[in-house]
């Protein structure tokens, strides 16, 4: 039976004493004997921190009950995930789910995080894991903005590069909208999601509508983001240091034109904090309402949002609604209708690796902290040695990029067979993710530095269309014989995939002023990509689950095809099996010990064109040609495939105030791409192959303890632990560097700075450097030792403060940021060791701009309180709750890095090669200020 909105049920059971199982997810499952002159029982629950009862996915069409779940699986709740605001959801996972990395790349408005799970899968391929939102796979595209056109950090192209910071589209998610996110974070839980699933798969449910009354929440939130960490720059102590340094630098200024720079600076212009010195006002509204009349359930949301960027004309704006429906026709027929609509519009302004000299820490690396390059009457200064103005770029370089975009889902489910033994249900269910992207940059014609290329005026207008759509049937059977001994489930079902990518990047230059479109320029190039990928797929699941609910037997197979695959009618299995025990009050001092073990594999599918050879176009003597392109596709190219193998164990203790889970893994990952450099007079400079295999193992663990529990007051601690090892066990080639990605842009700037080396033996995010004119070796590594996350939440009455604090140990980073302020002597420690530092450039190459980047992250912070009801009972008795908060992320960060954050990526989203810091947009803390309502 379910109960009414107020709690109540009726049960019809058989004559004599029965034994009644209640249970709700988030507390705790009670059984009590109800004797047969009885006709009313009252059941308290006690709330369970765990959420032993919760559902957790187990295969395409069955879920099972966390306390049975045989692999480790991490959860999050809405509560957790919203409780202080992010750009993305991404953000609000870091430092919450042991064994998943979360990285930004930068800190520039929108969000760009890259989620790494159980260590590196892949060289060249995806390095996301899959996202599936209420069942359908939704995209975490990045389409890059193109800012590479203003600063050729790409020489070889004004398209569009892996170097202009753009957002990866899961950022486009409201994040109170969800109601819970599941994390599979090996094959032997991902299986069920085939040749996708080898990075880990994000599961994603949305709230849903319940019997009863409408039940809505207004939310309010005020706040604003600053500039949380430096570089910092070089200071000069008196105006004849000053003049000392314009003469060593062949500056074309006399001393009184140093000396009134450094009286109007008043000795130091601290750049930094003028440019990223914005601290604008940022809101966030949102409306919540669920209901239902038990027949029907709806669940309505609307948000709109902005978060101002520290540095002006930037900043992230989204509006999104929701409508999720349920219906219950008759008894048997169910239907789930979900529909989400977004529009973001982000401005993120201009960083990372620069050849054009205007990302704004390549000027503050050129000059010095005494030149005043602030605007007076409207003139900018040019910088001596840069030729160009930071300020003036900022005003008036416009980065908008606007995003439209639509996932729906319908699900419907019949009831074909509805027994006391036996139940048989057809699932069907479909939906699809489509979004639009529209990115337009423009840079007027009178910018200091637009002439240097003989056009000047660049605008470009950069479009993207991304659609996923997926179909599924499945049927699934469940017996269970008299007396309950078991209860044995079987689904089997098949899907049908469809994913496909337009973009076309227009570049045009020498565009006169006050003309934003790109016909009017006299330079155009165009750049057009167009993608598409089909799939088909079968699966089957046997799920046992018996001895009073406490052994669970699972066994799996997804069996799919793909057209990124070399033949595209092979299909490929990836096989599945798992068994967990539970020990009840077995072992003193415990009260319950689970025990799990779990196999199974999964993989990673080939990039779209690697089995071609691509055929590049040219003109020849004033007419269109095709010839080969530089790489060797592999006609017979296959998945990368991931087995693992995964044990441990769930425990808890002192009367239930105290979890532990604890995991062991390792996995193989077998039919590694590679791109083989091959000699030039072969015809072409790469060949594409499976070859290859790395071993990752770890240890991975979650403490829960809940020490204080009161009736009005109580302490909740989770502390998570991971760590992971990946080494290289086989290559059908020498030991070789890792240069450019899958596209053949870099993704490294030479041995000297420091660039990855797949070598057998060797950690896979082994970073390697040259001292002079030695050969290169090992001098780091990207990975961590270890990483862990420490969340306290404290309750007494209606007050309750909650804390994340995110430890990354190890790890390292090439700070390239700093050898840019090293060649003109301007890094802020000039004066102390860092004089010796640039000598050693000369001598010993770059490779001591490895640093170590490990880190101590305070994520969150929120303090909030429930108003008493007597307060806010004279408004009409329509109000059910009010809540006020403040709240703060990435607050504070401990760390030796001498980088403005430890937490940055040059290239993007790579699978090894995010290491290198090169001028990004620096990292920012935000205040909030949160008000609730609840009718």
């Amino acid at each position: 039976a379910v109960t009414g909105d107020n709690g109540a049920f009726t049960l019809v059971v058989p004559a004599g004493d029965v034994q009644l199982n209640a249970r709700r997810i988030g507390y705790r499952r009670r059984t009590i004997t109800v004797g047969a002159a009885q006709s009313d029982v009252q059941i308290a629950l006690e709330r369970d921190p765990y959420r032993l009862e919760a559902q957790i996915v187990t295969g395409a069409a069955t879920t099972v009950a966390r306390q049975n779940v045989a692999n480790d699986v991490g959860l999050v709740t809405a509560d957790q995930l919203a409780r202080v605001p992010s750009a993305s959801i991404e953000n609000a996972l870091a430092g919450k789910i042991a064994g998943a990395q979360v990285i930004a790349n930068g800190g520039a408005p929108g969000g760009g995080n890259q989620i790494r799970m159980r260590g590196v899968t892949s060289v060249f391929g995806s390095a996301d894991p899959l996202y599936v939102v209420d069942g359908v796979i939704i995209s975490n595209d990045v389409i890059q903005p193109g800012t590479n056109a203003l600063t050729s950090a790409r020489r070889a192209s004004s398209n569009a590069s892996n170097q202009d910071n753009g957002v990866n589209r899961i950022a486009d998610l409201n994040p109170n909208d969800i109601e819970t996110v599941e994390v599979l974070k090996g094959a032997s839980a991902s299986a069920i999601y085939g040749s996708k699933a080898s990075n880990g798969v994000i599961l994603i449910k949305t709230k849903t509508g319940s019997a009863g009354a409408p039940v809505s929440n207004v939310t309010q939130r005020l706040g604003t983001f600053q500039l949380a960490r430096k570089f910092n720059l070089r200071r000069f102590a008196t105006v004849a240091d000053a003049q000392a340094y314009a003469v060593s630098q062949s500056y074309a200024m006399t001393p009184a034109e140093v000396a009134a720079n450094y009286a109007s600076c008043n000795g130091f212009c601290d750049f930094e904090q003028e440019l990223y010195g914005e601290t604008p006002l940022s809101y966030e509204t949102g409306l919540g309402v669920r209901g239902g009349t038990g027949t029907t359930n709806y669940f309505v949301s609307g948000l709109t949002k902005y978060d101002g960027g520290i540095q002006k004309n930037t900043g992230y704006k989204k509006d999104a609604i929701r409508l999720n429906l349920s219906q219950l026709i008759g008894d048997k027929l169910s239907l789930q209708v979900n529909n989400n609509y977004i529009r973001t519009l982000t401005r993120r302004g201009i960083s990372n690796n620069d050849n054009a000299n205007i990302t704004p820490y390549f000027v503050f690396a050129a000059t010095p902290s005494w030149f005043d390059m602030r605007p007076r009457d409207g003139v900018y200064p040019v910088t001596p040695v840069m030729g160009t103005n930071s300020f003036q770029n900022v005003d008036f370089i416009q980065t908008p990029d606007e995003v439209n975009r639509i996932i729906s889902s319908v699900s419907a489910s019949y009831q074909l067979l509805n027994s006391e033994r036996q139940t048989l249900a057809l699932k069907v269910d479909g939906g699809i993710d489509r979004f639009n992207e529209q990115v337009n940059i423009v840079s007027p014609r009178f910018l200091i530095f637009e002439p240097n290329d003989g056009l000047p005026g660049t605008v470009t207008s950069n479009s993207g269309a991304v659609m996923n759509l997926n179909l599924n049937a499945s049927l699934a059977h469940t017996y269970t014989p008299a007396g309950r001994r078991f209860s044995a489930t079987t689904a089997a079902g098949i899907q049908r995939e469809t994913s496909s990518l337009r973009s076309t990047n227009v570049v045009t230059r020498d565009v006169l002023l006050g003309l934003e479109n790109v016909n009017s320029g006299s330079a155009p190039e165009v750049f057009a990509n167009r993608e598409e990928v089909k799939g088909f797929a079968v699966f089957a699941q046997e799920e046992l689950l018996a001895l009073n609910e406490k052994l669970l037997l699972t066994a799996g197979v997804r069996a799919e095809r793909s057209t990124r695959n070399g033949d595209v009618n092979k299909l490929y299995a990836f096989p599945k099996a798992s068994v967990s025990y539970r020990l009840v009050d077995a072992i003193p001092a415990l009260g319950e010990v689970k025990l799990r073990l779990a196999a199974g594999q999964s993989g990673n599918q080939p990039l779209y064109l690697q089995k071609y050879r691509a055929a590049i176009t040219g003109v020849y003597d004033r007419q269109n040609g095709v010839q080969s392109g530089p790489a060797l596709g592999d006609p017979n190219i296959k998945p990368e495939r991931q087995t693992e193998i995964e044990t441990g164990f769930d425990a808890q203790f002192a009367n239930g105030r105290g979890s532990l889970a604890f995991t062991l893994y390792q996995k193989t990952i077998d039919d590694v791409i590679l791109q083989i450099a091959t000699a030039p007079s072969v015809g072409y400079t790469v060949q594409i192959l499976n070859g290859g295999q790395f071993r990752n193992r770890g240890a991975e663990a979650l403490l829960e303890i809940n020490p204080v529990r009161g009736p009005d007051y109580g302490w909740t601690s989770r502390t998570t632990f991971a760590k992971n090892v990946g080494i290289v066990t086989a290559l059908p080639v020498p030991a070789f560097t890792l240069s450019q990605d899958a596209t053949g842009q870099g993704v490294a700037f030479g041995a000297g700075y420091g660039i990855a080396r797949l070598e057998v033996g060797q950690s896979v995010t082994q970073i390697v450097g040259s001292d002079g004119p030695n050969p290169p070796v090992k001098k780091g590594d990207a990975s961590p030792n270890f990483t862990m996350g420490f969340s306290n939440e404290l309750t007494w009455k209606g007050v309750r403060l909650s804390t994340l604090f995110d430890w990354q140990k190890g790890g390292n980073l090439v700070n390239v940021t700093k050898n840019v302020f090293d060649a003109f002597a301007l890094a802020p420690d000039v004066a102390d060791g860092g004089l010796a530092r640039i000598n050693l450039n000369d001598t010993q190459g770059f490779a001591q701009y490895i640093e170590d980047a490990s880190f101590v992250k305070l994520r969150e912070v929120a303090l909030g309180y429930d108003l008493p009801r007597s307060w806010f009972s004279r408004l009409g008795g329509r109000t059910r709750s009010v809540r006020l908060e403040v709240s703060g992320r990435n607050l504070y960060t401990w760390t030796k890095y001498t980088g403005a954050d430890p937490e940055v990526s040059n290239f993007g989203n790579q699978q090894i090669s995010r290491f290198i810091d090169l001028a990004p947009f620096p990292p920012s803390r935000s205040f909030f200020f949160t008000v609730d309502v609840g009718f």
